[in-house]
């Protein structure tokens, strides 16, 4: 025997309501039996009533004695069977044996129904066939002991044959509908429980691509922190060293003219103040075993050319100012000038590989402004967006802001025929081309104002 799915047993896996929502649910229950048994009680009296009037309107007062027996009989036996449809709600298959009392009783129909429709609900055609069969059985033997009772044979047999065919067909139908919603709803709630632990994994997972996102921005970050830390480290080390020295030679020479001694103390003041100001850039130092040696002002121009030497199409402007300046201005702000083009230069070769890029390192009132700008074509925009997590940005950024200063990076139009020269046509620079822009400004140190303040 096949299980219905509204009478299946709950899993074993699912956890036992507590005591007191188990009696409501027991209460329910038996709220629901009686409601079934008193609907069919209700029917079924109101059939038996139309039975009684179909005889008296037939025979009167002069009621064979047949006839009054086969009414008692069909109310007594009605009453049982649609009392017993409340409590057989739980019981499966044995409510086939509601269509039984329907052979002796029209009254016993409602019974019958509620029994059928609860064999429908499991939607099995062997199952639909027997209780056809027992319908048809019991209407056969219930037209039987009604024209016994009436003593004479009728010509519409076959027809009440039919009709309790019909009944039942409907009967059962209406269970398999009601299987079938039972089925429908199950598999809906199914998917939404599926739709919705899919959705909280896809929440987790994006989560958990955030946090890696995240460490991956603070560790590039803690790694241009360290950069500075060595490139302050190799620097200082580079002014202490001359200090030792120039104050060595103090101690030694006693016998030094005035006018040299105040040549060394000016040289080991400068230095002192030099490594002061680098130091003040210190936020925090790790450093590592593979150290680079520092860069210069002039390597910048080295770095144009290899860039060149491969290919990619560099202009570099300055204004204002020169690599010796820059290596005069201090060694904090040359490396992360040096640091900024190649990372820049290595954005454009990877993100606009062909396209020209421009440059411009300019001195503008006590700021030193560093200027990218490069197209990036149509065809190749949303290839190149997914080649790199803008990681290199996020580290220069922080150097940047350790150093006190500020940058911007964001998409920007390039109009054709501003800022070009011979060597490149317009064709080079579209009108409304989509281009990124780069701007970083660093302050600019004055050691010669804050010697002024310190005398």
């Amino acid at each position: 025997m096949t299980s219905s799915p509204v009478d299946a047993p709950a899993p074993s896996g699912v956890d036992h309501p507590p005591a007191r929502g188990r009696l409501v649910r027991r209460l329910a229950e038996a709220g629901r039996m009686l409601v079934v048994s008193l609907a069919c009680l209700v029917v079924g009296a109101c059939l038996a009533l139309i039975l009684f009037l179909a005889a008296w309107d037939t025979y009167g007062e002069s009621l064979p004695g047949r006839v009054g027996l086969a009414l008692v009989i069909d109310v007594g036996v009605g009453a049982v069977a649609n009392l017993a449809a409340g409590p057989m709600r739980r019981a499966g298959l044995w409510n086939l044996l509601l269509v039984v009392p329907g052979a002796l009783s029209g009254s016993a129909l409602p019974a019958a129904a509620v029994g059928l429709a609860r064999v429908g609900v499991r939607r099995d055609r062997r199952l639909d066939v027997i209780g056809l069969s027992l319908a048809a059985a019991t209407g056969l033997i219930f037209n039987g002991i009604d024209r016994w009772a009436q003593g004479r044979w009728s010509s519409t047999f076959v027809f009440d044959i039919l009709l309790s065919l019909v009944f039942a067909g409907a009967a059962l139908l209406w269970g398999r509908v009601r299987g079938t919603r039972a089925i429908l709803i199950t598999s809906l709630r199914s998917q939404a429980a599926t739709a919705r632990r899919e959705r909280e994994a896809l929440e987790r997972e994006h989560e958990a691509l955030a946090r890696e996102h995240r460490a991956l921005v603070a560790q590039a970050e803690s790694e241009q922190r360290a950069a500075i830390a060595r490139d302050m480290h190799d620097s200082l080390s580079h002014h202490l060293s001359l200090i030792a020295m120039h104050a060595g030679a103090l101690s030694y020479r006693a016998d030094m003219p005035p006018e040299q001694m105040r040549d060394v103390s000016a040289t080991i003041l400068a230095d002192a103040r030099a490594a002061n100001s680098e130091l003040r850039h210190v936020l925090s130092a790790l450093r590592t075993d593979d150290a680079e040696p520092l860069p210069t002002g002039a390597q910048i121009g080295e770095q144009i050319e290899r860039a060149r030497s491969e290919g990619q199409d560099v202009r570099l402007e300055w204004v204002g100012t020169d690599p010796h300046d820059v290596d005069a201005a201090g060694s904090a702000l040359v490396v992360t000038l040096s640091r900024a083009v190649r990372e820049l230069l290595t954005n454009a070769r990877k993100h606009a590989p062909g396209q020209p890029l421009e440059l411009r390192i300019a001195h503008e009132t006590g700021m030193l402004r560093l200027t990218s700008r490069n197209t990036v074509p149509e065809e190749v925009r949303t290839a190149a967006s997914e080649l790199g997590s803008g990681l290199g940005l996020t580290g220069l950024r922080e150097r940047v802001r350790l150093l006190g200063g500020t940058m911007r990076a964001e998409a920007a139009v390039a109009a054709s025929g501003a800022d070009t020269d011979d060597d490149h046509s317009p064709a080079e620079h579209p009108r409304d081309a989509p281009a990124f822009e780069v701007e970083l400004s660093l302050p600019w140190p004055d050691h010669r104002s804050r010697d002024e303040d310190d005398a």
